[in-house]
């Protein structure tokens, strides 16, 4: 049944052309209930596809990637070939071990400290260099396969090292960062030049959202008065979460598109938020 689903957001620009995908990077993003994928042309390094899709149906690797080659073969993509392929897993099972602790025999050991890993999962780690720190991650092993038999040059990412890796860029000395999901979001403080707080907050309640931004913040800290706080994922400056929030942080920021980036007027629609990770992928 996933496999019939229904993008609730896709959008192909007139650039778009099947028969170029060998000059395209493709972005692929699984999280538990959903994916979505980007296309970028690498030659006019403009967004040419963008689609995603939700479901309580999309909850195994078979439902995930059969979605992903429905989704493809509607445009005359799922045997094509692409200059790259991402593939990003978007959970919360991660967890950041300081660089001279980390060893890479023990990874499993580091993710059983803060959560308990699902049968079927394999472990892997990024190095997140201006982070001074490695990203340990796991992610459905049987939907690792499947990508990787079909592309097998495929990048295996984890979502918080793309979000991390942004807020290590040049920023504001002090600045709070916050990637949202569904029912959860990433939050991360960077200060000085240093990576000084990262975690994972589920919520239920906008109240809940606040409660947890401003807890962090303050543990660290740092006020809504005097930090900013940057959103990204899948938020608006329109919703509840964000005029609660707005009472007590003074200056709220959503992440803005490069001006490299080229996008015409039939992505104008889609925040740039939505596909920010995404884009981190692409770059």
């Amino acid at each position: 049944m996933a496999a019939s689903l229904n993008p609730y957001i896709s959008q192909c620009s007139e650039a778009f052309d099947a028969e170029k995908s060998s000059q395209y990077r493709m972005a692929i993003q699984f999280s538990l209930g959903g994916l979505s994928f980007a296309l970028l042309d690498c030659q006019t390094n403009a967004l040419v596809g963008l689609e995603f899709y939700q479901s309580d149906w999309l909850v195994d690797s078979d439902d995930l990637f059969h979605t992903l080659e429905r989704a493809l073969a509607s445009k005359d993509l799922n045997n094509k070939t692409f200059r790259s392929v991402s593939c990003l897993f978007d959970n919360r099972f991660c967890t950041l071990v300081p660089k001279p602790w980390f060893n890479e025999v023990d990874q499993a050991k580091y993710l059983e400290f803060t959560s308990q890993i699902p049968e079927g999962f394999a472990i892997g780690s990024e190095k997140l260099e201006k982070a001074g720190c490695h990203n340990v991650f796991a992610f459905p092993k049987a939907l690792q396969d499947k990508v990787l038999a079909k592309w097998k040059d495929t990048q295996i990412r984890h979502t918080s090292t793309l979000f991390i890796n942004k807020v290590m860029e040049n920023q504001p000395a002090t600045r709070a960062f916050v990637n949202v999901r569904n029912r959860d979001f990433d939050m991360a403080i960077r200060k000085d030049g240093k990576l000084l707080f990262f975690n994972n907050f589920r919520f239920n309640t906008k109240e809940d959202f606040a409660y947890f931004l401003l807890f962090a913040m303050e543990q660290n800290g740092l006020s809504g008065q005097d930090t900013s706080v940057c959103f990204s994922g899948l938020i608006r400056p329109a919703s509840e979460i964000i005029a609660l929030c707005g009472r007590y942080v003074k200056d709220i920021h959503f992440v803005e598109a490069p001006e490299s980036l080229n996008t015409n007027q039939t992505f104008k629609e889609v925040p740039f938020q939505y596909y920010f990770i995404h884009y981190q992928a692409l770059r």
